[in-house]
Formats: C-alpha cells, sequence, structure tokens
C-alpha cells in the first residue's frame, strides 16, 4: 500500500467472529496472542460511522475498507451488505454481484442466459436428494457423461470436491460434497483441460489482464494443490496462442459485466482445444505479492502497488456515484401534494 496517500489500520476476524483492531491484527490470526489490539465492532450507526470499540466505545473513522477475506461471509456479499449499511467504502464487488459470484449454482445460470459457455451439469439441493434420490440418480446417469466433478455450490477454495465416474463414487460424492452445503453442482469433466484464470479491473469499462495457466500438483486444482503441497505451477503468459488468449480475456470481461462486478475478481476458465469454458469466478481472489491475481496484473504492465491504489479509488469512485442518487423522498412530493 501507498503510505504516502493511505494510513492503514489493520482488521483481524477470529474464527468465533470476534473482531480486533490493530497493530496486533496479523500475530492474533498467526495465534500469536491478543497484543497491541483491542474488540470493536462494525457500526452502522451514520453518526458513529467506523469501528465501535467495546472498551471504550470510542469510534475509529475510516475512509474505505479493503477485504481479504475468502469464502461465506467474506466474498458473499454478506460483509458487502453491512458496510453498505454502514455507508462505508469498499473495495470490490456489491453485495449482489458477490453473492451471485459465490454461488455456482446462480453464475452458471446467470452466463448461460448471456451465453458464455459453462461446463454442462445439474443443481441438486439437499431435500431432493433427501426425498428423490433413485430419480436424481437416474437423471444424472442419463444425462452427463462420466467422468463428473461433485462440488459444493455455496464454497470456494476447491473444498469438498470429488472426481467420480462409478454409481458409488457418485453417491459417496454427493454425501461427502453435502457436508459443506446444502447445495451441490454435479458436472461433467473437460478431460484434459487446462486450467487458466484472468484477473478483471475496473467498474463502468473493466480491463482483462493477459492469461495465466495453473498446472495442478495433483489431478486437478483442489484444495492440497492450492494451499498445502506448494508444488502447483503458474505460467504467466498461458501456453496458448494468441487468438485464443483474446478470446478468453473477452469472455472474462463479459463474465464479470454479467454478474454486475466492480472493483476486481478473477474469472477461472477450463480450456479444451479452441473452448474456453468459465469454471467459476473468484471476487475476492487471494492478494498476496505471488497470488495470481496481482502476478497477472503484474505482467499485464500494473505494478503491486499500483494495482492498489487504483482498487482502492476504484472503491471510492463507486461509493461516490451511489451516494449522488435519491434514496429518500418526501411523501407529499410523491403523491404531488
Amino acid at each position: 500500500m501507498d503510505t504516502s496517500r493511505f494510513d492503514p489500520l489493520y482488521v483481524a476476524i477470529d474464527k468465533r467472529g470476534r473482531w480486533f483492531l490493530g497493530a496486533g491484527a496479523f500475530d492474533l490470526l498467526r495465534g500469536l496472542g491478543e497484543h497491541d489490539i483491542r474488540r470493536v465492532i462494525l457500526s452502522t450507526d451514520p453518526d458513529k460511522q467506523g469501528f465501535l470499540s467495546l472498551d471504550d466505545g470510542q469510534v475509529t473513522a475510516i475512509g474505505v475498507v479493503f477485504p481479504v477475506l475468502h469464502g461465506p461471509r467474506g466474498e458473499d456479499g454478506t460483509l458487502q451488505g453491512m458496510l453498505e449499511m454502514a455507508l462505508i467504502p469498499y473495495v470490490g464487488c456489491t453485495t449482489m454481484a458477490s453473492a451471485i459470484a459465490m454461488d455456482k449454482d446462480m453464475t452458471k445460470r446467470v452466463l448461460s442466459q448471456q451465453g458464455i459457455p459453462v461446463v454442462k451439469g445439474t443443481c441438486i439441493s439437499r431435500w431432493m436428494w433427501d426425498h428423490d434420490r433413485e430419480e436424481i440418480l437416474k437423471e444424472i446417469g442419463d444425462s452427463l457423461r462420466k467422468p463428473l466433478f461433485i462440488k459444493p455450490a455455496t464454497l470456494g477454495s476447491s473444498i469438498g470436491i470429488t472426481k467420480a465416474a462409478s454409481p458409488a463414487e457418485i453417491e459417496q460424492g454427493i454425501a461427502f460434497a453435502f457436508t459443506f452445503s446444502n447445495k451441490i453442482l454435479v458436472e461433467q469433466a473437460v478431460e484434459n483441460a487446462l486450467e487458466v484464470e484472468v484477473a478483471v479491473l475496473g467498474n463502468n469499462d473493466p480491463k482483462a489482464s493477459i492469461p495465466g495457466q495453473i498446472i495442478p500438483s495433483g489431478e486437478f486444482y483442489d484444495f492440497n494443490a492450492k494451499y498445502v503441497d506448494n508444488s502447483s505451477e503458474l505460467i504467466i503468459p498461458a501456453r496458448i496462442g494468441k487468438d485464443l488468449s483474446e478470446k478468453i480475456r473477452f469472455l472474462a470481461r463479459e463474465t464479470f459485466v454479467a454478474i454486475g462486478g466492480t472493483g476486481l475478481a478473477r474469472v477461472d476458465f477450463l480450456v479444451a482445444g479452441d473452448t474456453a469454458y468459465v469454471n467459476e469466478i473468484n471476487t475476492l481472489p487471494g492478494f498476496t505479492s505471488i497470488s495470481m491475481y496481482p502476478k497477472l496484473w503484474e505482467a499485464t504492465g500494473i505494478p503491486y502497488q499500483q494495482l492498489i491504489t487504483t482498487l482502492i479509488e476504484l472503491a471510492l469512485a463507486r461509493h461516490t456515484a451511489e451516494e449522488r442518487l435519491t434514496k429518500t423522498i418526501e411523501l407529499e412530493k410523491s403523491l404531488g401534494v
């Protein structure tokens, strides 16, 4: 972050959902104790805008929030809605776009309506599975080509995903996915697919980075390959032709616009031959200096610090535009009195 322009305040949220403000926020998350921090809550009171201390009631005002959170209650629109209630600008997609992108079923519905290619599959709710299991298995067997990928519909980081081919593996994969979400996706595998990612940046006129490619350490890019064994390979630019690269960049922008994206997102593709399928959209991608999103922009010509500045400026611009809108009217005026 450019500290000549911005004065950072650090906030940690622990696994119990407690919020802490202070220089010791990172130590807290590393399990090093609660030092140089104080308990706070995000105030939605317009007269006490910012972080409200639970110790002394003092308010720490903030100009903009930069969320660096993954998964439920981080990038699914709930935090974004809370920040909107508090009238505080924030980096990234709005409540609606965040919620759509977090739900893989809704993402596929929205993209399909816009003619953006997605992998063939079906969505199953827990209630449907409990009440009509045999019919669901028959439909899967009749309509989808094996092998299949089975995944929770509302979770990220490739958690709960299995690859299945036999009836027993499919049932086991469905049961496993339902331990993480009440709605799951069953999709045809794109065999021998390249995993390609594109970073998107902007509000009304979003830009797409050059594509990058992931060579997973395992059979597919699961949680272990992403975060545990550290042996997956990131290749920038992706090993694809120029025409296909431009096609994927175009689809990434179209995907971002389709969900109503603002600020940033990373669009992940499965590429087979000349066909690119949108696999998912990540509205709060990893943001360390070695994460794919900033690395893609650095390769495209935007250094890490400049990227952070641009995202903050986009957040402030969107908030300013939103605040110009008329939100309340006098009843007499609305009735023409």
